[in-house]
């Protein structure tokens, strides 16, 4: 049987929102062998138990700082800039083909910085993490019955450098399964900070951090080594995937403006979910 940790980050806003509730049902829900490693910012949490291990991000991840302060002026890492930008691409929710971008360079697809934070608590994880999966989870998130250990097994095959939520348009990365046993997965991760200490991304179409995991993670493929799609298939209709894959038995993500009702709605819903958390959602 494997080992596994989870990983996330928050501030100190985000805490009193949403990230004591995600500590807290983590710690009532999930097998008491599995710590929760959280990255905080600017604030000391209360914690349920000792199986919450707290770093400091800042004092953690000196590189994040080095990029923020590379980038504290450049409104182009920020979201900050607008204009057009031809791409060809298809909606696949809609099903409409796109010619580009109007407002390119403006909104949280740019916004570099934004999710580095994210992204630097995951390559320090899975440095100094010993368990065989490292499992990033958002913090706005809740967990509303236990994952079962068949369950977290299938999250990433032994055979598979990661497990992720696939969609047409980008990965959710609101649960990301890393295999750190499999040779690949640090050759990944690697690259995927490279972007940010060697600005690289700004080559890239998009700046935020799902973006450019699938940039690394499709070079990854391209190599011969094998993804999982956690959400096996169901991106492909479902724009809130995350509760739709076999992940919504057990918890939500509470993203974007579903913060205000404090969950997922039904209406975000496209699989017949039978579990009292959803039966009781508006």
């Amino acid at each position: 049987m494997r080992t596994f940790s989870v990983v996330t980050t928050c501030h100190a806003a985000g805490y009193a929102e949403y990230g004591r509730r995600m500590i807290e049902t983590f710690d009532r829900h999930w097998p008491d062998e599995i710590p929760l490693i959280l990255y905080r910012e600017n604030f000391q949490p209360e914690l349920p138990s000792d199986r919450i291990i707290v770093r400091d991000l800042v004092d953690s991840c000196p590189d994040l700082m080095d990029f923020k302060r590379r980038h504290a002026d450049n409104p182009l890492a920020h979201g900050q800039t607008q204009r057009y930008r031809f791409k060809l691409s298809r909606n696949p929710y809609k099903n409409r083909i796109k010619l580009g971008e109007r407002a390119w360079g403006a909104g949280f697809r740019w916004d570099a910085v934004r999710f580095a934070h994210k992204a630097f608590a995951i390559f320090h994880a899975a440095k100094t993490c010993d368990s065989d999966v490292l499992i990033w989870v958002d913090a706005d998130s809740l967990f509303f019955a236990a994952p079962r250990w068949d369950e977290l097994e299938s999250f990433v095959p032994p055979d598979c450098f990661v497990g992720h939520l696939q969609r047409p348009t980008y990965t959710e990365c609101g649960f990301i399964a890393y295999n750190l046993r499999h040779p690949a997965t640090q050759e990944m991760l690697a690259a995927f900070e490279r972007l940010y200490t060697e600005d690289g991304l700004f080559r890239e179409y998009e700046f935020h951090d799902a973006y450019l995991f699938d940039v690394v993670r499709r070079q990854v493929e391209q190599a011969g080594h094998r993804s999982h799609d956690i959400a096996e298939g169901i991106g492909a209709r479902a724009k809130h995937v995350l509760i739709n894959s076999r992940l919504g038995r057990f918890m939500d993500h509470v993203k974007g403006g579903r913060k205000d009702a404090g969950h997922s709605g039904r209406n975000d819903l496209v699989v017949d979910r039978r579990e009292a958390y959803w039966a009781n959602s508006a």
